[in-house]
């Protein structure tokens, strides 16, 4: 991925490129150029491709670009990776603001929407807040979010929520938590609650959404209305939870039966 030095190749698919002239009155020359249907490209420092952008109108000032309904896609070990669309980018000196119902997708179905984006290209690093991503079974928000362009991990802080679509939905709660390759981690604080009443507290929740599995780590303990736990882990799935390490448990049999008396 392109660091700080990028080369920069512009291809004009152009249907108009106006150049602005010196005014017949005198004064200075607006270099200002305008064009439609234009297409920027990075390189990184062995001349790979990185980066595409697309743009329906740019208004080029220099070092700075300002270009309407733009479409961006970052090459990574697949192509087309990452991609982003908005309705305008302001760009200038290695920084890339995006703005105007931000879209993000990435080919394992991660799905992010925004009204603001900020791409540091010095950093290969994309930054917004706040957010709302879905990707399969989970669902995140959060008041900041990052994106590693290099690692392809994605970051969230500061009152950060999931809901994770099991059998039964269980909403998670934590200070931070990270995605990458399909595999939600959150930490610091981390509680969840299912729709039936049980609560679990941790120190580290993993949501691995191509199996469908959650586990639990660190100081475990759960409540629910038939009884209480404490472990060193807990794995949930399709067939249930199941608790290891040092395991502790008490089971309330009354409410445990069943309503015919069983």
């Amino acid at each position: 991925m392109s660091r700080a030095k990028s080369l920069l190749a512009l291809l004009v698919v152009a249907v108009g490129i106006a150049l602005l002239f010196l005014p017949r009155g005198g004064g200075p020359v607006d270099e200002t150029t305008s064009a439609t249907s234009i297409t920027l490209y990075g390189y990184d420092d062995g001349a790979k491709p990185s980066w595409k952008i697309r743009a329906a109108n740019a208004r080029i000032d220099g070092p700075g670009q300002t270009l309407d309904g733009v479409s961006i896609e970052f090459y990574g070990d697949d192509p087309s990776s990452l991609g982003i669309r908005g309705d305008r980018l302001d760009r200038s000196e290695g920084v890339a603001h995006l703005s105007g119902h931000v879209r993000i997708e990435r080919a394992d179905d991660l799905f992010l929407e925004t009204e603001a984006l900020t791409w540091i290209e010095a950093e290969d690093r994309l930054e917004t807040g706040p957010i709302s991503l879905s990707a399969d079974i989970l669902r995140v928000t959060a008041a900041r979010f990052g994106y590693d362009l290099d690692t392809g991990t994605a970051s969230f802080t500061d009152d950060v929520e999931a809901v994770i679509d099991l059998e039964t939905d269980w909403t998670i709660r934590a200070e931070r938590a990270e995605e990458r390759d399909g595999l939600a981690t959150f930490h610091d604080g981390v509680t969840a609650e299912s729709e039936s009443g049980e609560t679990f507290r941790c120190e580290r929740l993993e949501v691995d959404s191509q199996s469908e599995v959650v586990r639990l780590f660190g100081d475990v303990t759960g409540d629910w209305p038939a009884g209480e736990l404490t472990a060193d882990s807990v794995r949930w799935d399709q067939s249930g939870t199941r608790a290891s390490g040092r395991v502790a448990a008490r089971l309330d049999l009354e409410e445990m039966r069943t309503p015919n008396g069983t």
